[in-house]
């Protein structure tokens, strides 16, 4: 027998798919794991206990769409949309809501696919069923909902217009000027017209708008026209508004370049309109001068839905069939007579909003069966879609969310989280530069339902089983929390301590580097301890794992593959840790000579545990049973073969 070793120096690749079981031969197998729950990885290559989560403040249960509105560093919020309803939480005190706006347009089979963009202390809100809205904040406490409207001028009103009805249909009028009949070549009209504008140009070429003010027929109806016609002949150049309840409304919105954007609608779901430059509800054409509107088909041979619109290097597109981007440089600025669409992949999107991170715009494909990163090259001067899902697809469900977070005050690494519709919460981490990338899952006793990241900081909304009830919570992922749910708590020395949000439940609790153990809570989330403490934490425990892969290297008559094998002897290279399992063996981190009456100090050491067992595959899996600081570099295997 061959006593061979096997050191696995980083976890980089992060959790690998199944299907590469058999590329030991692959970089990646050497940097991955067979499984990686519930620990983050770090730019250096190791692991480390996933954050804990804060306890904020428990909400309804309900259906929610969370997204981030940020006026600076000191002035942030999280807008919780559900059923009718807007609540509003300032980061400042996110225990409490700030506000709730009742009454909204959105409906519950709408929530999760609602469209944002944000300037200053307007967002604007799009979905193709419902009128584009705009959430303006007043001050720093008081936040309003309106309907988005164009410019009204002279009784002309600026909104994208188009001729839907075929274009051998003319509309003649019964007169030039004022109140007059308009009557169309077929039908044309319904009451939904009411209120609607219509734009003529007559035959000396004069631009008109005719408010609708009455309906007859589908051929006949009252309107007011803004100004004088040159006659009442037939009139065959007009259109009708674009956005309406008639035609739908837009699908997606951005900010680029000083216009606000919005992609399709539900009648013309290939179009890009954009206003007139830093007059956000202006959409004039005009005359095609450069800062007017712009008004253009993404004219392709099968129409594709726009799905997201990016404003990135480049104005970036995603529709259902493909990527595209509109290019500009400082001598082809985005006007009227300079603007083009270059098509670049075509692996569709779906209604989940894309995300930049590292680098790029990452995005769900159409067939949700890989997340994707649009990213320009200079070489090349165009987009490629490569996969980053390809080493992990496994965890990678049903996406219903992503969110992306940049290094902060407390960490180094930036982290792409994903929301799966199973409640589960694969996270990514990706340093280009170094080629360092990774998947990792994060699971929490409930499920995730939602994610939002606000000044760099994650905040989710989680559903849970507490005490026989369904409890949905906004918590908030915390480096400086060891627990879930969470919450940390001071005061004078004693054994009484109270998280009423916990009531009936079993929960860990620790005081600062000691955990204290496990306890249930009363009806009142109220719990006693064995001993009096000045703080403590308490919430529910979770579990991080790291399982190796097993350990294949080259023996004097072949391959290790389907040998049988002991793993021996383990050691771990552990950094500011407190306590860790092997193989199902913990292993001791303070000696006999330490005051046990002193907080332990965490070890950065390298430390080995022996393992006994005889198996196929060889894995080693290190873990935690008490709810601690734990950061593992990498681990040396001593097989047996």
């Amino acid at each position: 027998m061959a006593l061979l070793r096997q050191f696995t120096t980083n976890f980089s690749s992060g959790e690998l798919s199944p299907l590469l079981s058999s590329r030991v031969d692959a970089a990646a197998y050497a940097n991955g794991a067979f499984r990686l729950r519930n620990v983050r990885l770090k730019a250096q290559g190791g692991c480390t206990r996933r954050p804990g989560l804060r306890y904020l403040q428990t909400l309804a249960n309900e259906a929610y769409q969370t997204e981030a509105y940020v006026f600076d560093e000191n002035e942030a919020y999280i807008l919780l949309f559900s059923n009718t309803k807007l609540r509003i939480v300032d980061i400042s005190d996110p225990t409490t809501l700030l506000q709730t706006i009742t009454g909204c347009p959105w409906q519950t089979s709408q929530i999760g696919s609602l469209v944002v963009s944000q300037s200053g202390d307007t967002m604007f809100l799009t979905h193709p069923d419902i009128p584009m809205q705009q959430i303006e904040r007043t001050s720093s406490t008081n936040f309003t909902r309106t309907e988005f409207d164009f410019d009204i001028s002279s009784g002309l009103k600026f909104q994208p217009y188009f001729k839907f009805a075929a274009g051998s249909v003319t509309i003649t009028p019964s007169g030039t000027s004022g109140s007059v009949t308009l009557t169309a070549s077929a039908t044309a009209f319904t009451s939904a017209y009411n209120g609607l504008y219509l734009r003529l140009v007559d035959d000396a070429l004069t631009v008109r708008h005719a408010l609708i003010t009455g309906y007859t027929s589908g051929t006949v109806v009252t309107a007011t026209l803004s100004g004088a016609i040159a006659n009442t002949n037939a009139i065959t150049t007009w259109a009708e508004p674009v956005f309406s309840s008639v035609r739908g409304f837009a699908r997606a919105v951005t900010l680029h370049d000083q216009r606000l954007i919005f992609g399709g609608s539900r009648d013309l779901p290939n179009f890009l309109f954009m206003s007139k430059i830093a007059e956000f509800t202006n959409f004039d054409v005009g005359t095609a001068q450069d800062d007017e509107s712009i008004q253009i088909q993404i004219a392709e041979a099968q129409v594709s839905e726009i799905k997201a619109l990016q404003s990135f290097r480049f104005l970036t597109i995603f529709t259902s069939e493909q990527e595209l981007f509109v290019p500009t440089s400082e001598n082809k600025p985005l006007t009227p007579s300079t603007i083009t669409v270059k098509k670049q992949t075509s692996y569709g999107s779906g209604s989940v909003q894309p995300q930049e991170f590292d680098g790029a715009i990452v995005f769900l494909t159409k067939s949700k069966g890989a997340i994707r990163e649009f990213i320009f090259s200079d070489i090349s001067q165009a987009y490629n879609s490569d996969s980053i899902t390809l080493l992990s697809e496994h965890i990678i469900g049903t996406p219903s969310a992503i969110e992306a977070q940049r290094e902060s005050a407390d960490q180094m690494e930036g982290y792409l989280y994903l929301l799966n519709t199973d409640g589960h919460m694969p996270v990514f981490m990706s340093i280009r530069k170094e080629k360092v990338q990774g998947w990792v899952r994060y699971d929490t006793t409930g499920n995730f339902k939602n994610i939002v990241n606000v000044n760099r900081q994650i905040y989710t909304v989680v559903e849970r089983t507490i005490n026989s009830s369904t409890v949905t919570t906004l918590e908030l992922f915390s480096n400086s929390f060891h627990l879930d749910m969470a919450s940390q708590q001071t005061g004078s020395a004693t054994t009484t301590w109270t998280v009423s949000h916990l009531p009936n439940t079993e929960v860990q609790v620790k005081s600062g580097n000691f955990s204290l153990g496990t306890f249930t809570t009363n009806g009142s989330g109220q719990l006693t301890l064995n001993d009096a403490v000045t703080s403590v934490e308490i919430g529910l425990g979770y579990t991080p794992e790291i399982t190796t892969l097993p350990p294949e290297m080259q023996l004097p008559d072949g391959i290790s593959v389907g040998q049988k094998r002991r793993v021996v002897r383990a050691v771990l290279d552990l950094v500011s840790t407190l306590n860790v399992k092997a193989g199902g063996t913990r292993i001791l981190l303070r000696s006999v000579t330490d005051d046990f009456s002193l907080d332990p100090t965490a070890l950065t050491q390298r430390k080995e545990v022996y393992l006994l067992g005889w198996s196929k595959e060889g894995r080693v899996t290190v873990t935690q049973e008490e709810p601690l600081p734990m950061t593992l570099n990498g681990i040396l295997l001593e097989v047996e073969v």
